[in-house]
């Protein structure tokens, strides 16, 4: 399985969590963390640390001070600009972390504001950064009567993936950081709860995930027991994410076969916005331990097309008026709002 973005391999997930609690540790020869301050101005900062010489691994505040550094001699910063105003460093692979990161070689992804392509054409170089997007509000469809609000790649890759974890197990969601709204990864998420007290409940056998953005819900009620899951979305780069996310997790979902339809923009014109669906297309199904159907489309119409489920899992965008979309759901035994 190749990155859709950069066309390196991408890791399944049991070598994801392999790697998973180590991966940006310090070795026994690393220089102190520097710890600097992030509201000095650039002026004010004279970190004296560097990568280390044994493990090769940059310390997150360099990386943000040399990536400050550019910034400000292409224009786009002043030195009284401080490591905060970069915009948001992301590691390449995330889960809760006690510590700051020391970072190897294209293992951070940064967004922020008031960035460029010539600018970003340099940040890449710096050896830790993978790839630079040019982010501000949320990526994705928040109303079907609205243009979908996108971020831009500037340079490099945005393919990353987070540590899913609940009581019953973990799972990895990659995404492509640029087009899926940002969540982090973090112990005792309220989210996994409301999952995991559904499964006490006896209630994850047959679910839908009707809003699933790259598939964290859908995937993680597989992994606690269900036996059908649907997954749907109207943004097409969130359904081409739970694609691949079938894929990572195959083994630890018990997938033995995965079949795919095609997307809605293969063969379209360019410039047709065709990742904002309509009636609800079948792009794919995965089959094994759990049988799953993928969907991209308008979720109040995806039960025309999906069997209906004895549970649907709705995550909303906050603020998003989800009173039709509930109606719609009502031919599932069960509505729940995440």
């Amino acid at each position: 399985m190749d990155c859709p973005c950069c066309g390196k391999k991408i890791k399944p997930a049991e070598e994801v969590l392999s790697l998973a609690g180590s991966l940006y540790m310090a070795c026994r020869d690393c220089p102190l963390e520097p710890n600097l301050d992030k509201n000095v101005p650039y002026s004010g900062l004279k970190p004296r640390v560097q990568r280390c010489s044994s493990c090769k691994k940059a310390p997150l505040d360099l990386v943000m001070f040399e990536a400050l550094g550019i910034l400000i001699e292409e224009g786009l910063r002043d030195e009284s600009a401080n490591l905060r105003s970069v915009g948001w460093p992301m590691v390449e692979i995330g889960y809760p972390l006690a510590y700051p990161p020391r970072l190897g070689e294209n293992e951070l992804i940064i967004v922020g504001e008031g960035l460029d392509r010539t600018a970003a054409k340099r940040l890449v170089k710096i050896p830790e950064i993978k790839g630079v997007i040019l982010g501000g509000g949320v990526p994705g469809v928040s109303d079907l009567n609205k243009k979908a609000h996108r971020w831009e790649l500037l340079r490099g890759c945005d393919l990353r993936c987070d540590v899913v974890q609940s009581l019953l197990g973990e799972l990895v969601i990659y995404k492509n950081q640029s087009q899926i709204h940002v969540e982090f990864s973090k112990e005792n998420a309220p989210k996994m709860k409301i999952l995991e007290n559904l499964y006490f409940q006896g209630r994850l056998e047959d679910v839908a995930d009707c809003m699933c953005g790259p598939g964290t819900l859908g995937l993680m009620a597989a992994l606690e027991g269900a036996k059908r899951v649907v997954l749907n979305d109207v943004w097409l780069p969130a359904i081409k994410n739970v694609m691949i996310n079938l894929e990572a997790n195959r083994t630890l979902l018990g997938i033995e076969e995965i079949e795919h339809f095609g997307f809605s923009d293969e063969g379209k014109d360019v410039g047709e916005d065709v990742d904002v669906g309509t009636e609800p297309k079948l792009v794919g199904l995965a089959s094994g331990v759990c049988e799953f159907e993928v969907y991209h489309g308008d979720a109040k119409r995806l039960f025309e097309k999906a069997r209906p489920s004895g549970l649907c899992l709705i995550d909303p965008f906050p603020g998003m008026e989800t009173n039709d979309l509930i109606e719609a759901c009502g031919v599932c035994n069960k509505v729940v709002i995440i």
